[in-house]
């Protein structure tokens, strides 16, 4: 949380002219804004968050990766043993066909 020393704030606009009673209420309302401000300790603890988010994501996706990367290799799989099939099929076609 950011600190502010509002006697010490008051006292230097006082010093400079501006009236105590106005100086007060910009120290209140200055110091309300500051409680509003991110702190070094608020940015930690979001990087903290959004590196953890970062982690889960990657892993989602390297798995999702990896489960069409497997669906894939059957695709493959089923290709490459059906056009076998067919290739061995015409061969045997083909070889019926020669003279013997």
């Amino acid at each position: 949380m950011n600190s502010l020393d509002m006697i010490g704030y008051c006292k230097r606009l006082e010093a400079v002219g501006v009236p105590r009673h106005q100086a007060e209420v910009h120290a209140q309302v200055l110091a309300e804004v500051m409680a509003q401000v991110a702190t070094k300790d608020d940015l930690a603890v979001l990087k903290d968050d959004l590196d953890a988010r970062e982690a889960r994501l990657k892993e989602w996706v390297m798995l999702y990766v990896k489960e069409q990367i497997q669906s894939l290799k059957v695709d493959m799989l089923k290709w490459y043993i059906t056009l076998s099939i067919a290739q061995t099929s015409l061969i045997i076609a083909a070889l019926r066909y020669l003279p013997h």
